[in-house]
């Protein structure tokens, strides 16, 4: 519950000024009851005709008092749960900028999302209700409790009792039915999750023709949300008809009791209708707040699955005393990897094992090896997405654990293995990459990655439209827009991270001219399976199992290097036998 308490903390006047307009409208619903009473003792049974049309005025006054009370203390309820969410959302997706990739898969992306969105809601919901149902009822039970007991002792026991026993069933019923509405959230995750799989692979779906078990699969994820909604729902249906019961009670015994004491001129007309309306008014407030406490466990659910990543400790983190990273200096080598380990938690092996190479100044770079070798993982460790088990990565002799995070990623451009782009526009998209970039940098980016000849097919231009994930581009063009993005972004060294795959030898070969061509004072630093793309390199990286088996130019390594060798016969440089 901190993250309520710090809200609370930081909101604190606006939180005052509505509990505020909140009392003043439990003062205009319980002050109408006291006048009735007036009116039936004093104007009704005197017969006094300006009495009636005094308290008459002042009845219509105390209501118009608690209207605008109530829509003062409506918008401000709002106000504050708007304000939650608001905030809330805030925190939280600034403390995902800090997750590593696996504090990300820890959680998992349906989880994330839900908790966001569905979970922020809960509570946003439920402080409206709160502030506008369950609070007023304890603060109009005690005072009708107070006030039906200064005008009869035994009267005050009826409703007395009665709160009593309400409050009993409620107990027990919210101790039965609060384990099963935790279950509720878990649930949901699961929707959205089995959601998420069936509108991004709806034509994988198509195309294995898998609609009737994706089906069967989505059916079930919410028969089971609605299952467990109908348990918890089974249970709390006992209240309202429990709290009717309590009120029909209530009502005959007042009148029954109240009845006996004006027969016997000890209590008057007026008072025992005050009684009735304070009692079924209090019945009422409780019976909503009892209704609404259905939502409190999935809320405190909520809650708690808020804090349980605002708490979550980085893996990664910046340091309290941050060095500078100065790529200017006299050393010949921009990056060191100095014995490098890496392996996930539980993991059997490492993905990196006892790495240690160099990328110089001005050079290309490429990095080599088959599907899981950990050529990928090299790329994120020098992004610092993960950090190293073992050894260091350093920066221009700098630890990059020594400096922030954000100056670090300030120095690398990076095209990512998975090409994605965002919804918006060409230019947006490119613009992420620079937001400073002129309409002459996107051109030149343009034309380095091969992508000048496809936009002007485009009626748009640098202004045509990108669906999310750039879906409504092939694989290669999407590929191209998210090198131009990382090429317009003045940078230290650029990263490729097989970025090159869904390219045709052609496009391929163009790109890799230009890059040589208007980048030459670049550091560069391709991963890659395609030899074809790295031969031109200065110095190749041979990755087999995490560990490096070959270092070299393209043709050293094909004289005598075998797995290198291997992957020059496989993808037809090398024919099978020969040796060059």
């Amino acid at each position: 519950m901190k993250i309520i308490q710090f809200f609370i903390k930081k909101n604190r006047k606006l939180i005052f000024v509505t509990v505020i307009s909140l009392c003043l409208q439990i003062i205009g619903t319980l002050g109408v009851p006291m006048l009735v009473a007036q009116l039936i003792d004093v104007g009704i049974a005197s017969g006094d005709k300006q009495s009636i049309k005094t308290i008459g005025l002042q009845m219509l006054a105390m209501a118009l008092f608690g209207a605008l009370a109530a829509i003062l203390g409506s918008y401000l309820s709002a106000k504050v749960a708007a304000k939650f969410g608001f905030e809330t959302r805030t925190l939280f997706f600034d403390k995902l900028q800090t997750f590593s990739i696996k504090d990300a898969d820890r959680f998992g992306t349906g989880s994330l999302l839900t908790r966001m969105t569905n979970d922020v809601d809960n509570i946003q919901q439920m402080i409206v209700l709160f502030l506008q149902l369950i609070l007023p009822a304890p603060i109009i039970a005690i005072f009708s409790l107070y006030m039906t007991f200064t005008y009869s002792a035994t009267l005050a026991l009826v409703p007395l009792i009665a709160i009593a026993a309400f409050a009993l069933i409620v107990y027990i019923l919210m101790k039965k039915g609060t384990p099963l509405s935790l279950l509720i959230q878990p649930k949901m995750d699961k929707i959205i999750v089995t959601l998420r799989e069936f509108f991004t692979g709806i034509n994988m779906i198509r195309a294995f023709n898998n609609q009737d078990y994706e089906e069967e699969r989505t059916n079930k994820t919410f028969s089971d949300y609605a299952n467990g909604m109908i348990r918890v729902n089974r249970i709390f249906a006992f209240i309202t008809p429990v709290a009717f019961l309590l009120m029909g009670i209530v009502f005959s015994s007042i009148l029954w009791f109240g009845g006996n004491l004006v027969a016997l001129g000890t209590l008057q007309i007026g008072t025992v209708s005050a009684v009735v309306e304070y009692s079924l008014l209090t019945l009422s407030y409780l019976m909503i707040a009892a209704m609404v406490l259905v939502m409190v466990p999935r809320s405190f659910a909520s809650v708690k699955r808020i804090e349980e990543i605002l708490n979550t400790q980085d893996e990664i983190s910046d340091p309290k005393q941050s060095a500078t990273l100065n790529a200017s200096g006299c050393e010949n080598a921009l990056i060191d990897l100095t014995h490098v380990t890496f392996s996930y938690d539980q993991a059997d092996e490492p993905v990196l094992e006892d790495i240690h190479f160099s990328i110089p100044k001005g050079k290309i770079t490429a990095i080599v090896g088959g599907t899981g070798s950990g050529k990928s993982t090299v790329a994120k460790l020098l992004l610092r997405l993960s950090d190293v088990s073992e050894g260091a990565i350093l920066f221009d002799g700098v630890d990059i654990r020594n400096v922030t995070q954000e100056e670090l990623r300030s120095k690398i451009s990076y095209v990512p293995q998975k090409a994605f782009l965002f919804s918006g526009t060409i230019k947006s998209n490119l613009l992420m990459g620079y937001t400073e970039a002129t309409k002459t940098d996107m051109d030149r980016a343009a034309t380095i990655a091969q992508l000048s000849s496809y936009l002007t097919t485009l009626e748009n231009g640098y202004e045509s439209f990108v669906a999310q994930g750039g879906t409504n581009f092939s694989g290669g063009q999407r590929q191209r827009l998210c090198i131009a993005r990382a090429l317009i972004k003045p940078a230290d060294i650029y990263i490729f991270d097989d970025s090159f795959s869904a390219l045709d030898y052609q496009t391929d070969a163009a790109l890799r001219l230009a890059l040589k061509e208007e980048m030459s004072d670049k550091t560069l630093l391709i991963v890659a399976q395609r030899l074809s793309t790295i031969q031109q390199a200065d110095s190749i990286i041979v990755l087999d199992e995490g560990k490096i088996v070959g270092q070299g130019t393209h043709s050293q390594l094909l004289q005598n290097n075998q797995t290198y060798q291997e992957f020059a016969r496989s993808q037809g440089m090398l024919t099978k036998g020969a040796q060059a």
